[in-house]
């Protein structure tokens, strides 16, 4: 019981969590990579880019950080490709780094998810609270408002009445079922979520991948006549 409570505390956590993380990781996404490539033909969109992806290094490893609780096994960090170049070079290096591309990856469609599972799991949370404690605080409403809530229909059709012990049990049985389902949906969109991050965000990682070869996106021949280019501009 208390690894359940202790999986659930873990779940609900890093989708409420996930969500302030993946909102600018987003607009990052979007933003650098739309500038950046508008504006690609005359060069300034390349400089752009490599910013992009050296901002979404940061945000990349906090998401990263929050795999390992919920995978229940260490997370390895990635391999970022490195150059002995200096200045402008140095600079664009995150252009022939397949990690910085995977990162800008991770950026566009975790936030589909994160926006998901942050709705799921404050609704569940609600709703589940509010039906097992709906006897502590319905009659209050009764007696502001003079009406019933509608739970009354329910009890009618099944034959209880609408007293206040009928509706106050059959919310409270409902608040049961929900705190049943609570833990196995939470963990469900929180594995969806984190194993779509390790795959993305890890990939490309020293223990999955030893020969640093595969993990560039261009040559880096490619990078040298970008900045040759950018120079004579």
């Amino acid at each position: 019981m208390n690894t359940i409570f202790k999986q659930l505390r873990t779940d609900t956590g890093y989708l409420l969590s996930s969500l302030p993380i993946a909102i600018p990781a987003f607009v990052i996404t979007i933003a650098g990579f739309a500038a950046g490539l508008g504006t690609a033909v005359i060069w300034i969109g390349v400089p752009i880019l490599a910013a992009t992806l050296y901002a979404m290094r940061g945000l990349a490893t906090a998401g990263r950080l929050q795999l390992a609780a919920v995978l229940g096994q260490p997370v390895p960090a990635p391999h970022y490709r490195h150059t002995d170049k200096t200045g402008l070079r140095r600079f664009l290096s995150p252009i022939a780094d397949g990690q910085s591309w995977l990162n800008l990856l991770w950026g566009l469609v975790n936030f589909p998810l994160a926006i998901t599972g942050f709705v799921v799991a404050l609704t569940m949370w609600a709703a589940t609270l509010a039906s097992l404690t709906y006897p502590l605080y319905s009659w209050i409403i009764r007696g502001a408002t003079g009406e019933a809530d509608g739970i009354e229909h329910a009890t009618r059709w099944l034959g209880w009445g609408d007293s206040y012990l009928a509706v106050s049990t059959l919310a409270v049985l409902g608040g049961l079922v929900l705190a049943a389902l609570l833990p196995l949906l939470l963990r469900l969109f929180a594995l969806t979520q984190a194993s779509l991050g390790r795959a993305l965000l890890a990939s490309l990682s020293e223990a999955d991948t030893p020969h640093h070869e595969i993990r560039s996106a261009v040559t880096e021949a490619e990078v040298v006549r970008i900045q040759e280019r950018l120079t004579t501009v």
